[in-house]
């Protein structure tokens, strides 16, 4: 089966300003900001959901804008194991849905007669909060996931992979590998598993944003596209009819294309929920701004550190991505790799980000 609409408009970048926070982060850049006496937070129960249940609250209309992924064809300290597949784009343009929209489900949700996620949820969106055990930001595009998507492009798919994106929200990373993987002349099998701490943010962006760009992409033969990176528009759902979500997953299987999704926090159940890799597919996790929290670093590496040492064939790895501090939060590049060694992990710098005030890396960790 195929898919055609139209995607035309300009694009509603998300209001971000991190000059400020910069300038102020380089000056404490030597210093460990950690608070000896923080308690673990009770967090979510970890639990799996399906690609169809999680679109099934789809409204009639889907609005979304672009965000546009520069290419990193000169990336040093590029793993070998992962080796060019051929001729590159030099840049992806990546489909999301709007926080505008997301916003607006929300609202439509709430229930003013009580304190209900759905307000807690808005109260996050329109402040920008992240609050520890409740709201972990996942409806907002982070800088530092834009340079885990500009190195998966370079992904060999002559193999299978399972690919685990832990704290997804808008998963931008995934994204630009499903676009690459869609784009690609291999018919090998790729597999998602994605995980947000939210059920609500895999719900209202992260599964509406796989849709969106696996039928942006598949459309492109039938239907005009402008690669423009100020692009926004809207899918209209009704106009595709009433079994539009099982067509649109059935044919994604005829693909070699499966998706699973695990809300919740890291942890022993979270691992628990998460199937088990074949030792024939190799597994690649990606993990962006999910340091910043001392209280999640510990939780976060050794689920990471579990995750790769099951794949006893030696074809797992992660590439996390990463602010070297996180300024006001305490968390950072230095107590995450203390965290890997600790556990007996390797690490090797894929990419270092040095041209704004607060450095970022992408960082390989294997066992």
């Amino acid at each position: 089966m195929s898919f055609a609409f139209g995607f035309t408009g300009d694009d509603i970048e998300d209001e971000e300003d991190t000059q400020e926070q910069d300038v102020l982060a380089a000056k404490v850049s030597n210093y460990k900001i950690s608070d000896p006496d923080h308690q673990p937070v009770e967090t979510i129960a970890p639990k799996w959901h399906s690609f169809e249940h999680l679109l099934s609250s789809l409204p009639s209309q889907l609005s979304y804008n672009t965000i546009t992924i520069p290419s990193r064809a000169g990336v040093a300290n590029k793993p070998d194991a992962l080796p060019d597949p051929g001729p590159r784009h030099t840049r992806t343009t990546i489909h999301r849905r709007s926080l505008f929209d997301i916003r607006q489900q929300l609202m439509a949700e709430a229930d003013p007669s009580a304190n209900s996620d759905a307000d807690t949820l808005l109260s996050g969106l329109q402040n920008g909060d992240l609050t520890s055990g409740i709201y972990e930001g996942g409806f907002k595009t982070w800088e530092c996931s834009l340079d885990l998507a500009s190195l998966v492009s370079n992904l060999d798919f002559s193999q299978d992979w399972h690919i685990i994106e832990l704290g997804a929200g808008s998963a931008v990373p995934s994204l630009a590998l499903l676009r690459a993987f869609l784009t690609s002349r291999h018919t090998r099998t790729l597999k998602f598993t994605l995980c947000d701490y939210n059920e609500a943010v895999l719900r209202l962006c992260t599964a509406p944003n796989i849709l969106l760009n696996y039928l942006q992409q598949i459309s492109q033969h039938t239907a005009p596209h402008n690669d423009d990176e100020d692009e926004e528009g809207d899918l209209d759902i009704e106009e595709l009819g009433d079994n539009f979500v099982q067509d649109a997953i059935q044919d994604m299987h005829s693909r070699n294309l499966s998706f699973d999704f695990i809300s919740g926090g890291w942890g022993e159940s979270f691992l628990e929920l998460l199937q088990q890799t074949d030792r024939s597919v190799n597994t690649l996790i990606l993990a962006s701004e999910t340091i910043y929290s001392p209280a999640s670093i510990q939780v976060f590496t050794d689920t990471l550190v579990q995750l790769l040492r099951r794949q006893t064939t030696g074809g797992a790895k992660a590439w996390v991505a990463a602010k070297k501090v996180y300024f006001g939060v305490g968390g950072g590049v230095d107590e995450f790799l203390g965290e890997v060694r600790s556990r007996d992990a390797k690490s090797t710098v894929l990419l270092d980000t040095k041209d704004t005030g607060v450095g970022r890396v992408v960082l390989e960790i294997t066992v």
